[in-house]
């Protein structure tokens, strides 16, 4: 039976999360990395490009030949804006710790064409105010084709209490543009209270798959197929990163026509 969440404990150094390549093809790996003021971590990634989006506190990142020096984050994930950093594949780059830092590593399956390290500031960031009514949210575009990614977009999504997001539900699964793009997707949820909590549906009616996934601080779910949408419970503000890696870097998504009346009311 396939698994489609997990549930992190964020520790000392990198700490992944994917389950494995029966799950994703263009996904590659995700994880949150944690470290103390004046630790560090390195590696190089030859068939992906790899996005490191700071969660909180700061850090330094050299990439290739580039230096970003003291790249400030936030105090948390509901603090506003963040910086990330883009690495091309094949690039060794490290990350050292100034007052200690938690970033998301996003790494998205791309063969080797020669760019160049980017630093994305929160000036950089596309913010869209989303939906309306109970569905409205904060989307940001942190990495996309405006930074120069191939395969992957990864952004952030600020979920208020009691609203919806993911909404009408949709799905990315076939190479069919404009109408759809094949993307797989990967969604690290934080709540803004130790208990906070939402839900996610997964489901996919070919496959026979109805999913509700219970959302809490830490929780990672896995998209590779199938419409998708989320609530964040009374109280309590959802955040997650969200992971896209497919075939290309134009998002397109196919909405349920079931649902998406709710568009035109």
């Amino acid at each position: 039976m396939e698994k489609f969440y997990a549930e992190m404990e964020i520790r000392k150094g990198y700490n992944t999360s994917v389950p494995g390549a029966e799950t994703f093809n263009f996904i590659k790996d995700f994880g949150v990395l944690k470290l103390d003021a004046g630790s560090s971590f390195e590696e190089t990634c030859p068939d992906c490009e790899t996005a490191i989006v700071i969660l909180q506190g700061s850090c330094s990142i050299a990439a290739g030949d580039r230096v970003f020096g003291n790249i400030s984050g936030r105090e948390s994930v509901f603090g506003g804006m963040t910086s990330s950093v883009y690495i091309p594949p094949g690039m060794r780059y490290s990350v050292v710790s100034d007052e200690g830092v938690e970033a998301g590593i996003c790494k998205a399956a791309c063969m080797p064409y020669g760019g160049e390290a980017k630093l994305i500031t929160p000036d950089d960031v596309k913010v869209m105010q989303v939906g309306r009514d109970n569905w409205a949210r904060e989307v940001r575009i942190m990495i996309g084709p405006h930074i120069g990614a191939k395969n992957m977009i990864i952004g952030e999504t600020i979920n208020p209490p009691g609203n919806w997001s993911g909404t009408p539900p949709h799905k990315h699964e076939n190479n069919n543009l404009p109408k759809e793009s094949l993307h797989e997707e990967l969604y690290y949820f934080r709540t803004d209270k130790p208990q906070g909590w939402g839900i996610e549906r997964l489901y996919s009616p070919e496959r026979n798959i109805n999913e509700l996934i219970y959302l809490q601080n830490n929780t990672v779910t896995f998209m590779p197929w199938g419409y998708h949408q989320i609530v964040a419970a009374p109280g309590y503000t959802l955040y997650y990163l969200f992971f896209l890696a497919g075939e290309g870097n134009v998002l397109a998504g196919l909405e349920d026509s079931n649902h998406n009346w709710i568009k035109n009311t």
